[in-house]
């Protein structure tokens, strides 16, 4: 999408106009992620999810009076290196009120001051094809690809007016639950099947 083809009513914004950049976990060791008494969110749940899964959070040891960036409802979380251009800046958003929950130290969060932009909406966006496009762009390295800071403060998008961006989001979510559905589905029919083979073959079951 360029300047040529967007509506009229839809602004390019700069993604270091509408947020602030906050840093993972720094200065852990792997004795910190046994037994922990805090949750993080690991870098596979920020890579392969548009909203964070919070049922698959992880521990971490935080001790009293250390100093570590948590994060809240509604903040948004990137990869900052991946083995392929096209999955550097993957995004995911946190849709789910934790008190105190932080981030793996491969990745970054993202926290929108705009009030004219939905969090949900710019997940959606930077994961698509024209996302993509943009973040692939900036993708630095050879055998393995890295994303600056800087270079993700420059990204420039198109985004239409705010309620605009909610009914989009609200549509994608919306197809994305009947996909967990269906593939929910499936499991269960493929557990019945897995069980009927078995007493079919074994004569359990006589027809």
């Amino acid at each position: 999408m360029d300047a040529l083809t967007t509506p009229s009513n839809w602004q390019r914004v700069r993604l270091g106009n509408i947020g602030i950049t906050i840093s993972g976990l720094v200065g852990k060791t792997k004795q910190d992620f046994i037994n922990g008494n805090a949750k993080y969110i690991t870098f596979l749940n920020v890579l392969n999810n548009v909203i964070i899964d919070t049922s698959i959070l992880e521990n971490v040891k935080i001790y009293p009076n250390e100093k570590q960036n948590s994060f809240k409802k509604y903040d948004l979380f990137f990869n900052t290196s991946s083995e392929t251009p096209k999955e550097v800046g993957m995004c995911a958003v946190l849709l789910d009120d934790i008190d105190q929950v932080f981030l793996n130290s491969f990745c970054f969060g993202f926290r929108i001051f705009d009030k004219a932009v939905d969090g949900l909406f710019l997940s959606y966006l930077i994961n698509s094809e024209i996302g993509r496009k943009a973040f692939e762009n900036l993708a630095q390295g050879s055998t393995r690809y890295n994303l600056s800071k800087s270079g993700f403060n420059n990204v420039c998008l198109f985004l239409p007016p705010l309620n605009e961006q909610i009914a989009i989001a609200n549509i994608l979510s919306d197809v994305d639950n009947e996909i967990i559905s269906l593939k929910n589905k499936k499991r269960q029919f493929e557990n019945i099947k897995k069980a009927l083979n078995h007493d079919l073959m074994s004569a359990k079951i006589r027809v």
